[in-house]
C-alpha cells in the first residue's frame, strides 16, 4: 500500500509532498482506476485530498459556536438528578438512573482485552459502466438504507450491516506526529501508559458505551433529532470508482437527514490514528457528496462531523471545506487547490470525572443546534 510509514497530511504541502512520492501526479479521485474491490489505500485516500488538524478539548467551543445553546444544555442537565449521580459516579458505584447503563459500559470499554480491531470499514469498487455488453448481464443492486425512515429508536434485527470485519486489514498502521507528554483531563494516553489500557475485545461494547451515554444526554428533552445505533454504509460515487464507508450510527432528525455521524474502535486512536482517519475522512467525503445530491438545497453547507470514541477516549471531528472543495469531488476539478480539512478535538477521558462533566453539555448543545440546521 506504498509508504506505510506516511503520516496523515496536515498542510497542502505536506499533502503535496506525499502525493509526488506515490507519483499520484494530476491524478484525481475521478481517474482512480480498480480492477476489483479493495479497501482504502493511502493513495486512494490522498486523492480525497483530505486534511486533519489536531486541537484540544477546550478549542473546540472556538471552532463550533454553541453559545446560544451551551447555557440551556448546562441548566438542563444540572435539573436532571441522574446528570449529578452520574457526575459523582467515579469513585463510587455506579447509581441508580439514565445514566447507569452508559457508565457500566465506560467501565467496560476500559477493562475489556483484545489485540487489534477488524477491518477498517471502507470499500473501494470498480463504478459499473453502461456498455451494451453488461447492459445485457443483470446486475445486483447495492442495498442503500432508507433515509425517509424516522431513525428507530430501538436496533433494526433484520438490518444486515456489510460485513467487512472479518476480511483483512490492508491498512497499515503509520507514524503520527509525537503526542503531548503532559497530561491533562483532556490528555491522550501516552505510549508509556498503554498498558494501562489494552485494546478493548469488542467494538460493540464501546458502540454501547457512546450510544448510551449520548441517549442518556438527549432522553428527557423531547427533541426532534436523535442518536441511533442504526449502522448504515455511505457510499460515494465517482467517474471509475465508488466506495462505501461504514458508519456505527448517527444523529438524525425525522426526515433522516444526518446531523452527526457515530464512530467507534476498540483501540486508543494513536495506536491506528491513520486508519481511523482514513475511515473517517471517507465517511465525511460520503455525506458531503449526499447532501450535495439531495434535492433539499437546504442540506447543503450545514456542519459535518464525526463523535468518536475509540477505546474510552471521545474526540470529536469538525469538517471545514470551501465551495471549490465539492466542485473538486464532483467534476475532479482543482481551481484554488482545494482541501477539506478536519479538525479533530479531544480526547474527553470516560474515566476522567471533569472531562466528563465538560463534555456531557457540550454533546447536549451540540444535539439541541442540530435541530435547526
Amino acid at each position: 500500500m506504498g509508504d506505510t510509514r506516511t503520516a496523515i497530511p496536515r498542510s497542502a504541502e505536506e499533502w503535496q509532498l506525499q502525493a509526488d512520492l506515490l507519483g499520484l501526479g494530476n491524478r484525481t479521485i475521478h481517474d482512480t482506476q480498480l480492477k476489483s474491490a479493495s479497501r482504502a489505500e493511502i493513495d486512494q485516500f490522498l486523492l480525497l485530498r483530505v486534511l486533519w488538524n489536531t486541537h484540544s478539548a477546550p478549542e473546540f467551543l472556538k471552532y463550533f459556536d454553541l453559545a446560544q445553546w451551551l447555557p440551556d444544555a448546562k441548566a438542563s442537565l444540572e435539573n436532571l438528578s441522574s446528570w449529578g449521580k452520574y457526575c459523582s459516579s467515579f469513585t463510587t458505584q455506579i447509581p441508580e438512573g439514565s445514566f447507569a447503563l452508559a457508565r457500566h459500559y465506560q467501565l467496560q470499554a476500559s477493562r475489556t482485552v483484545q489485540d487489534d480491531f477488524g477491518g477498517g470499514g471502507v470499500l473501494f469498487t470498480p463504478k459499473v459502466h453502461n456498455t451494451r455488453s453488461r447492459q445485457q448481464a443483470p446486475q445486483i443492486p447495492v442495498p442503500q438504507p432508507d433515509f425517509t425512515k424516522t431513525p428507530p429508536s430501538k436496533p433494526d434485527s433484520e438490518f444486515e450491516t456489510p460485513n467487512f470485519d472479518n476480511a483483512s486489514d490492508s491498512i497499515s498502521p503509520m507514524s503520527s506526529p509525537l503526542l503531548p507528554s503532559a497530561l491533562s483531563p483532556w490528555s491522550p494516553i501516552t505510549p508509556d501508559e498503554e498498558f494501562m489500557y489494552p485494546p478493548t475485545k469488542d467494538e460493540q461494547i464501546v458502540n454501547t458505551a457512546l450510544l448510551a451515554f449520548l441517549d442518556s444526554l438527549a432522553l428527557h428533552f423531547n427533541l426532534s433529532v436523535s442518536w441511533s445505533l442504526h449502522r448504515m454504509a455511505l457510499t460515494a460515487e465517482f467517474t471509475d470508482v465508488k466506495f462505501q464507508a461504514r458508519t456505527d450510527g448517527y444523529l438524525a432528525d425525522r426526515s433522516g437527514d444526518i446531523k452527526a455521524i457515530i464512530e467507534v474502535k476498540p483501540v486508543l486512536r494513536q495506536r491506528k490514528e491513520a486508519q481511523i482517519r482514513i475511515q473517517e475522512s471517507h465517511q465525511i467525503v460520503a455525506s458531503l457528496l449526499a447532501d450535495y445530491k439531495s434535492p433539499i438545497i437546504q442540506r447543503r453547507g450545514k456542519p459535518h462531523l464525526i463523535v468518536s470514541q475509540d477505546r474510552q477516549e471521545i474526540y470529536i471531528s469538525l469538517a471545514e471545506y470551501e465551495n471549490d472543495y465539492i466542485t473538486y469531488l464532483q467534476t475532479g476539478g482543482i481551481h484554488n487547490n482545494p482541501f477539506l480539512v478536519m479538525h479533530q478535538f479531544g480526547p474527553w477521558d470516560t474515566n476522567n470525572p471533569k472531562a466528563m462533566a465538560e463534555l456531557g453539555p457540550i454533546l447536549l448543545a451540540l444535539t439541541l443546534k442540530a435541530q435547526h440546521y
